[in-house]
């Protein structure tokens, strides 16, 4: 961390210099940019990408939202494997049954190497997100009483 580096201004300059189109909003404490980011198997992520004056970042993207209650037990199973097979990030399940990927990450060192890193790491979480995505999405798509894990019979 350096608090002469402008993160907000590095993480602008990373999503230019890569094409993506983005947009920002000011938050309190934070900024927060929306990535719409395309997927090997899904049309558009949104990608939420939220940094602070100090360089601490997240990633945030919702692979799938509104899950139905029956298909619940099955996605947390898999969930549970994504998470023992991805250290670096954490797929969750919330109450309202959407599937959210994050990871958290610090930024460190100068302006340079601030840059390289921010690209790395959403490179690295929509690889890791694309890999997550059909196994996700078998759940999603499935029918009947074959989603339900044999445990849960």
């Amino acid at each position: 961390m350096d608090e002469n580096l402008n993160y907000v201004e590095i993480i602008k300059q990373v999503f230019i210099n890569n094409n993506w189109n983005f947009t920002t909003k000011d938050r309190e404490k934070e900024t927060l940019f929306n990535v719409p980011m395309a997927s090997k198997y899904l049309p558009m992520l949104d990608v939420k990408f939220i940094v602070n004056s100090i360089g601490d970042c997240k990633i945030r993207c919702y692979l799938t939202r509104n899950t139905h209650y029956s298909k619940r037990a099955a996605i947390l199973e898999v969930i549970n494997t994504l998470n023992s097979n991805y250290r670096f990030i954490t797929v969750s399940l919330d109450s309202d049954g959407d599937v959210l990927a994050s990871y958290d990450f610090t930024i460190f060192g100068s302006a340079t190497v601030a840059d390289k890193q921010v690209e790395t790491m959403i490179y690295l979480v929509s690889d890791i997100i694309d890999k997550c995505v059909p196994a996700i999405m078998k759940v999603i798509w499935q029918d009947g009483d074959d989603l339900i894990p044999k445990k849960f019979n």
